[in-house]
This record gives structure tokens, C-alpha cells and sequence, in this order.
């Protein structure tokens, strides 16, 4: 049996269940209310408070009934939540997951949220989270309308390669501007652009963007120990990586390797629950196994395959085993 460890797994703690709700306005403000309209109707396949929320031996259920050894949880983002409000608020998210993987080693590990929006508390936290027991964090998307190449962020970057603590780049609401004009349409229902511009397309290929910024922003040659995480087998982006050493490197010298490089020693991909065995393949040709993971997207995603999807490849039993818990493992120090 091939040992699973799942690197996108979500949850709520306690602290995140009873917090304000993100404040969202900086990204909406100007925007009609098609968007809104459309953003909720796009997302209501995915609507999983209850398991977000539930039990830890409930979890742990979950886990043993569909042969998985572990998960890595991540808890709510903070990315839109007022800093005087996300700096206490993500030391109890953080202490509370803490507790969670103390208490069951063996079968949980941890994300820390940050406090974005306050970048040096940010960096304050990342270093306790450490100390705690946690294993890297994940950050969903812009933080108040910047990009993760904004010069701001640089202190974290530092941070997180110093402290060889891997960040999980995670989708989040795609641009309510690049919603309007890209997505919507009056030859479909707003819930339809909706989810055309959120989880079927549209925030995949912005939070790709966010690595390929990073690259050109020249963030891996300052900070040559950063490790990113990406779902969804690279988002989007990832199949574009030789394109864009054709297209984009003529015009930027600037960085010392091709934009591929970074994308095979910087970049950590998994399924986010998207079982394909064409992509599965794909992803191993390019990245190689040892930048390869296993991920669930727990509760959002369908689960029946969840314990076949790499017995049913065509990869060797020691390579299923690499993808399956290995990778992760070393990658997070597990």
C-alpha cells in the first residue's frame, strides 16, 4: 500500500470559525454587483463549513477510511483581514493547529497563517511557528491588492528561506476588475462566469502568476533557499515554462538562469484533488518525482480516487511512494 501524506488539506480552527469575516472591500470597491452575484454562484459547489470545521477524530476517520497516513492542514487566510485584527488573531490560529499536529504527529502537520498585511509581524510569526512545531505556510493569492513580488514582501522571502520553511501558494478570489471584463458574459449565467473565472480557469492562472512575477522579479536569485509549493499541477503556468524561456528571456536579462530553471528547483507541484493520470505523467516528465506531491484538496474535491490514483499509474511502486508521502516529507522535514 502506497503511504499517503496530503499537502492541501484544509480546516477551520476554533479561532478561525469565530473571527470577522475577511474584509474584502479594497478588492471591490467600483465593482457592480454582477461580480458579487457571480463570485458567490461560482463558488456554491463548494460550500463545506461543516467539514472545515469538524472534529479532529472525525478527520482522523476520514483519513484511515481512505488509506491516508496524514495531512498537512492549512487553516483560513488572513491575506484580507486588517493587520490589527490578523496579528493576534494569527498567533491563535497558529497555537491551535500547533496543538493539533502535538497532539497526532503521526497523522497531522501544519501551515502557519500570517498576518500579511503587517509584514515584519508576519516575519515575527513565521519564526514562532517554527519554534511550535509547524512546517511552512501557505498564502492565498494578493494581500490588499499586491503582488507577492512587491518589494514589501522581500523581509518574508528572507524568512522563509533562512528558516528552509516552504510556502504553499494557494488560489484565492481572482481580480473583481479581471472578473467584470474577462469572465462575465450575457451568453451565460453570472454563477457560469463565476466559476469560469474562479475555480474552473480563472484564479489557477493569477496564482501561477504570482510565481512567474517572482521569477522575473529576480526573488529566487536573491533568496536561492526559497521553496514554493503550487496545487493543480503548477497552475496553469507550468505548462507555459519553455514558452516563456522562447518568449520572455530575450527581453530580461536580468535573472542568471531560464525561467524553467527556477521552475524545476524552486517549485513543488501537486494534484489539489485533480486525479489525472495525463497530467500525473506530465508533471513527473517535467518536474521529475522528487518535485512531485500528493493533495486532496480536502473537503472540496471528490474523493473516490483518493487511494487508486497512484496505484493505477503506470509509475513504479518506488516512485508511487515518492509522490505519495516522500517528497513531502523531505520537502517539509516531516
Amino acid at each position: 500500500m502506497v503511504k499517503l501524506i496530503g499537502v492541501e488539506e484544509h480546516f477551520l480552527s476554533p479561532a478561525a470559525q469565530s473571527a470577522p469575516k475577511p474584509d474584502q472591500s479594497s478588492n471591490k470597491s467600483g465593482i457592480d454587483a454582477r461580480v458579487g452575484q457571480a463570485i458567490g454562484g461560482g463558488l456554491a459547489q463548494y460550500s463545506a463549513d461543516e467539514q472545515l470545521a469538524e472534529s479532529v477524530d472525525k478527520r482522523i476517520t476520514f483519513l484511515d477510511q481512505h488509506g491516508m497516513q496524514m495531512q498537512v492542514l492549512s487553516d483560513d487566510g488572513l491575506e484580507n483581514t486588517p493587520a490589527k485584527i490578523a496579528v493576534p488573531l494569527a498567533q491563535q490560529m497558529n497555537a491551535q493547529l500547533a496543538d493539533i499536529v502535538a497532539a497526532h504527529p503521526t497523522r497531522f502537520a501544519g501551515f502557519a497563517a500570517l498576518p500579511l498585511q503587517d509584514v515584519d509581524a508576519s516575519v515575527k510569526e513565521l519564526h514562532r511557528a517554527a519554534k511550535k512545531g509547524l512546517h511552512g505556510t501557505m498564502i492565498h493569492g494578493r494581500v490588499g491588492g499586491k503582488w507577492l513580488d512587491d518589494p514589501v514582501f522581500k523581509p518574508l522571502w528572507q524568512a522563509a528561506a533562512d528558516l528552509d520553511m516552504p510556502v504553499y501558494i494557494h488560489p484565492a478570489i481572482t481580480n473583481p476588475q479581471v472578473m467584470s471584463t474577462y469572465y462575465l458574459s450575457d451568453q451565460y449565467s453570472l454563477a457560469t462566469g463565476g466559476a469560469l473565472g474562479l475555480p474552473g480557469f480563472g484564479w489557477h492562472t493569477e496564482t501561477g502568476l504570482e510565481f512567474v512575477r517572482l521569477v522575473l522579479a529576480g526573488r529566487f536569485d536573491e533568496f536561492p533557499g526559497l521553496k514554493i509549493m503550487m496545487g493543480h499541477w503548477g497552475e496553469v503556468v507550468s505548462f507555459f515554462m519553455h514558452r516563456m524561456d522562447e518568449t520572455i528571456m530575450p527581453t530580461h536579462p536580468n535573472i542568471k538562469y531560464d525561467i524553467s530553471d527556477y521552475f524545476h528547483q524552486h517549485l513543488y507541484v501537486s494534484p489539489s484533488g485533480m486525479f489525472d493520470q495525463n497530467q500525473l505523467n506530465w508533471a513527473v516528465s517535467e518536474f521529475g518525482v522528487d518535485h512531485v506531491m500528493f493533495s486532496t484538496d480536502y473537503p472540496y474535491e471528490p474523493t473516490d480516487k483518493i487511494q487508486t490514483f497512484l496505484t493505477d499509474s503506470a509509475l513504479s511502486a518506488a516512485d508511487q511512494q515518492q509522490i505519495g508521502s516522500q517528497t513531502v516529507t523531505d520537502l517539509l522535514h516531516l
